[in-house]
């Protein structure tokens, strides 16, 4: 059952986030990639197979591991608008590794992990390259997805079934790894230009807020009220504020 749900839960929510970007447009798009479609499963893998001490700290380290995800996403959204998807792509993920290694080595709390986090949506936030309008359709549709679909299903093995070696922190720094976030920058790239990236990672990084909040609720709540309770628990509060997230970016359309 559980490899079952392994090999068709995590697809499905990223094929579901994928027709639902081509359909609404590369902002939106972005504010339903931050919704905890890999990282959230993973997690529950995690409490599951190695118990829910380690799940609690790799939620911990996930949601320290953001801060590298702001960076990501500035990175690639900038260099994107000189260099090729491929480069940029290089790029990124480097400045994802480099800001990771930095706060594994600092190993900050629960709270420090979630102010931290915070911040760093802020300021990404700000030195974004300006959003403008877009427009067009995806010329691969099936690849797209197909791809998108195996990235995420490949992460999820890889990391649940080496957690044990790795540990909660270092498993945990890895799950939001930008794998799947990093070939929808790609394809945008390649098929709509830099504008369309923009407006893909405006619409991601400020609602990065409420998946840090999944996180913290997730790793404070999971030892003391179980993961069914914690996972309902943590679900309620991010999607609240992806609802009033929503709300707000609609209002400054």
């Amino acid at each position: 059952m559980l490899l079952l749900l392994k090999l068709c839960l995590v697809p499905a929510l990223v094929g579901s986030v994928t027709l639902a970007t081509r359909r609404w447009g590369p902002r939106i798009g972005g504010w339903l990639t931050a919704l905890p479609i890999i990282a959230g499963p993973t997690l529950c893998f995690y409490a599951i197979e190695q118990g829910n001490e380690f799940a609690a700290g790799a939620a911990q380290a996930t949601l320290a591991g953001l801060v590298g995800v702001a960076a990501h996403s500035v990175t690639y959204a900038r260099s994107c608008r000189r260099w090729s998807w491929r480069a940029s792509l290089f790029i990124a993920w480097f400045a994802f590794a480099a800001v990771t290694a930095l706060f594994y080595l600092a190993q900050p709390d629960l709270v420090w992990s979630l102010i931290l986090a915070l911040v760093s949506f802020v300021v990404a936030k700000r030195i974004l390259p300006p959003r403008r309008s877009v427009a067009g359709v995806s010329r691969n549709p099936a690849r797209d997805l197909l791809l998108r679909m195996a990235a995420a299903l490949g992460l999820v093995f890889a990391l649940t079934s080496t957690a044990n070696r790795l540990g909660p922190a270092l498993s945990g720094f890895l799950t939001p790894f930008p794998i799947a976030t990093a070939i929808i920058a790609a394809f945008t790239q390649a098929e709509h230009g830099p504008d369309a990236v923009a407006a893909y990672f405006h619409g991601f990084v400020p609602a990065l807020n409420s998946f840090a909040f999944f996180c913290f609720v997730f790793a404070s709540s999971l030892s003391r009220i179980g993961l069914p309770l914690a996972l309902a628990l943590a679900l309620c509060v991010q999607l609240l504020i992806q609802t009033f997230n929503l709300w707000r970016m609609m209002t400054r359309a």
